[in-house]
């Protein structure tokens, strides 16, 4: 379950607004784990609909940066981790529907997610928020960029984003510990 708080807030109301549904969609999905066994079709549906809205909010993200006239350098950076999110979470979505334990991989799905946001906001998105903020007062794209580094965090923000990260690490090594074993059963069938 990820609960919204101003530690999340950008102050962008646009952005705000859909993080929050965000949080709501993927606190639904958790919530079907939480009433015994979800049926494949409502976590199916779910999982779509919170994919698909996160698409569209990296699109609107993408265009009110362009708009702001964010250093490409950030817009680059930024993309890409959106980019990344969508293949990730797309990929794994396949998995689930391929797999035989679908409340296994959707809880996986749903851990991803909510480390993902996590770090995802507290960082970049804040960052994104106070370069806006910087250019609106009059400083350069550039200027507002090199300053980004400034953004001072308090120890709760920092702590969830670290937990975040760890979290996202260890999902990452479990992966590769299954390629890996995969991998060997592979070369174990050639010889």
């Amino acid at each position: 379950m990820l609960a919204w708080s101003d530690s999340f807030a950008t102050k962008i109301e646009l952005v705000d607004f859909q993080h929050q549904k965000l949080f709501e969609l993927l606190n639904r999905l958790s919530d079907n784990f939480k009433q015994g066994d979800p049926s494949e079709t409502i976590v199916n549906e779910t999982l779509l609909e919170l994919i698909a809205y996160a698409d569209k909010h990296f699109i609107d993200e993408e265009l009110l940066m362009l708009h702001s006239k964010l250093d490409p350098r950030h817009i680059n950076i930024h993309r890409m981790e959106h980019k990344s999110f969508i293949y990730d979470a797309r990929s794994m979505y396949e998995h689930l529907c391929t797999s035989e334990d679908l409340i296994e991989v959707a809880e996986k799905l749903v851990r991803f997610i909510t480390s993902w946001l996590t770090f995802h906001i507290l960082g970049i998105d804040h960052s994104m928020a106070a370069q806006m903020a910087a250019i609106k007062q009059g400083a350069s794209p550039e200027q507002a960029y090199e300053a980004r580094r400034t953004l001072k965090y308090d120890a709760d923000v920092t702590h969830l984003m670290l937990d975040s990260i760890l979290d996202l690490w260890h999902m990452s090594l479990e992966r590769c510990h299954k390629l890996e074993e995969k991998l060997a059963i592979l070369e174990s069938l050639q010889h």
